[in-house]
């Protein structure tokens, strides 16, 4: 069974939002600013692992060889 809504359920339920929405007077204090630490100029570049030159370095993987799709026709015909 549905409802309607009454008129002054809908006129209280947008002066509600209209109080929600209002903007304040009060002057809002200014946030703190976070402090950034400089960076050290004694910091030295730090070099990349590895195993993330590897990554770069190797080639793609072989491909698989022709027997496998020999076994499969043969399997296909079969089942045919």
């Amino acid at each position: 069974m549905l409802v309607q809504p009454q008129v002054q359920d809908v006129e209280d339920a947008a002066e509600d939002e209209d109080d929600d929405n209002e903007v304040s007077n009060e002057p809002t204090p200014p946030s703190p600013t976070p402090a950034t630490p400089s960076p050290s100029p004694t910091q030295e570049h730090i070099p990349s692992s590895p195993q993330a030159q590897t990554a770069q370095t190797s080639s793609p993987p072989p491909q698989q060889p022709s027997q496998t799709t020999d076994i499969l026709m043969t399997l296909l015909n079969t089942l045919l």
